[in-house]
């Protein structure tokens, strides 16, 4: 990929010339902070969106790739980083979708069958298990991430594009995940893989592009290379250490006659892919309380069911010393209960709305929001997505008015985080805050968080990131 430039309609400069090349059979990496122009490069490589400039060749031809079908007909392929399975579909159905025609027969049904023997001969091939009659809501993140992959593969792709794979990916999946993308490889594959996860790109991949403001600053042998080097080339600068490496003082002073900002007992959750019960913990003023597990053991539940969009089974909820159980999710937040949430295109934007509208969710009826007349109003609202974006620094826009969608998957995890911190609330629940996120961004979330703890917010921290 050569010299390409993008700008989008809503006058964003994505790319200002960047340049990608990758070498048949190698896995190289693609890194950059957010809003660096990583994804919109590859969308263009897998025809998703079209350059304004620039040159494309593909196996020493030079290629125009107008739309999706034009790359998985050259043997592109794209995982996206928030998956694309259909959930009440089977794994069969899910992988053979887009290709039923190829198995339909003159009475217009699905030979079912036929499929399946070819996708298990693909997979004998790869040599790995699905159980290909499971539905894909049924199955682990983990495996999600296989079938995706395999999906792309069963539509004849050579050259796969990983974009933030191991993001949702449990510490304890990401190992056998590199096996399989090793074995990929060794069977042919070429692999562009997207992470801001710096010592997974130093394990797994031969070369790395480093992309900084829609310009490609240097491709490097990962072998010659360092963390801390390549975190300069994505900064421009020397990198910060994270907050969690920082030296810092916590005095524990007793806890004798202080209420607890949320106080947990006997909960016991039916609902969900994995029920609860006897759940009882407490979290204190300016007290961090961490949830560790791999994915899949409840963590999702709990945080859910703690902002009340799963109802109980039995138990109690106590938001400073008041009961809460019962309770609808917008009256939690009245009293002072925030969520940044586990999947943050599902449960924390909505997309086709503005950057605006999203940002003010939760605090819509401020009084600053409500009262004073029109111009002060759009001025406070003016001012306090401002203050969001600067703080939190959600980039990649031009305009408030923009959709949510026009926003990089990090810089969405950005704008939600900043939107449930602001105000200081009660408790923070914060379900895999910082996943998606370059570390500087990573940095600043962490930071944040200290601050509000020192001013008294307690935070319930679910993380599968263990130095988180």
């Amino acid at each position: 990929m050569n010299d390409i430039y993008k700008t989008y309609p809503n006058g964003v400069r994505a790319l200002r010339g960047a340049n990608l090349a990758v070498q048949t059979g190698e896995i190289h990496a693609l890194i950059g902070e957010n809003a660096a122009g990583k994804t919109t490069l590859v969308q263009i490589l897998y025809g998703t969106h079209r350059p304004d400039h620039g040159q494309i060749i593909y196996k020493e031809n030079n290629v125009t790739i107008r739309r999706p079908s034009d790359a998985i007909e050259l043997g592109i392929g794209m995982v996206p980083q928030h998956f694309k399975l259909v959930p009440e579909f089977t794994l069969l159905e899910n992988i053979i979708l887009g290709s039923e025609k190829n198995y339909t027969r003159k009475t217009l049904r699905i030979d079912y069958d036929k499929a399946h023997d070819d996708v298990s001969r693909l997979l004998a091939k790869l040599d790995i298990e699905l159980e290909l009659n499971r539905r894909a809501d049924e199955v682990s993140i983990g495996i999600q991430s296989k079938v995706e992959i395999v999906k792309t593969l069963f539509k004849g792709a050579e050259l796969i594009i990983l974009d933030e794979p191991t993001t949702v990916l449990a510490p304890t999946e990401i190992d056998s995940f590199f096996d399989f993308l090793e074995s990929l490889r060794q069977s042919g594959c070429t692999i562009i893989y997207i992470s801001h996860r710096l010592r997974e790109i130093m394990r797994l991949t031969d070369r790395v592009t480093v992309m900084q403001k829609g310009e490609t600053v240097g491709t490097l042998r990962t072998s010659d290379a360092t963390v801390e080097q390549l975190a300069s080339l994505m900064l421009g600068r020397e990198p910060l250490p994270f907050a969690y490496n920082l030296p810092h003082t916590d005095h524990h002073t007793s806890r004798e006659g202080i209420v607890p900002t949320l106080d947990v007992e006997s909960l016991k959750i039916t609902s969900g892919h994995c029920p609860l019960s006897d759940i009882t913990f407490s979290v204190f003023p300016g007290e961090i309380v961490g949830v560790a597990g791999i994915e899949g053991n409840g963590q999702v539940e709990l945080a859910d069911s703690l902002i009340g969009v799963i109802k109980k089974t039995e138990g109690t909820v106590l938001l400073a010393g008041d009961d809460i159980s019962d309770l609808p999710p917008s009256v939690r937040r009245e009293k002072g209960m925030a969520y940044v949430p586990d999947d943050r295109m599902i449960k924390g934007v909505a997309l086709d709305a503005s950057i605006a509208e999203n940002a003010l969710v939760g605090h819509e009826h401020n009084e600053q929001f409500t009262y004073g007349g029109r111009k002060r109003i759009r001025q406070n609202r003016h001012d306090f997505n401002q203050n969001i974006a600067q703080d939190y620094r959600v980039e990649g826009f031009s305009s408030f008015n923009q959709p949510a969608r026009s926003l990089s998957g990090g810089n969405i995890q950005k704008l939600i985080v900043g939107r449930e911190m602001y105000g200081r609330p009660k408790i923070v629940v914060l379900s895999q805050p910082t996943a998606g996120v370059d570390f500087s961004a990573q940095r600043n979330i962490h930071e944040r968080i200290l601050e509000c703890k020192k001013a008294g917010t307690a935070f319930l921290l679910i993380s599968e990131d263990i130095d988180e």
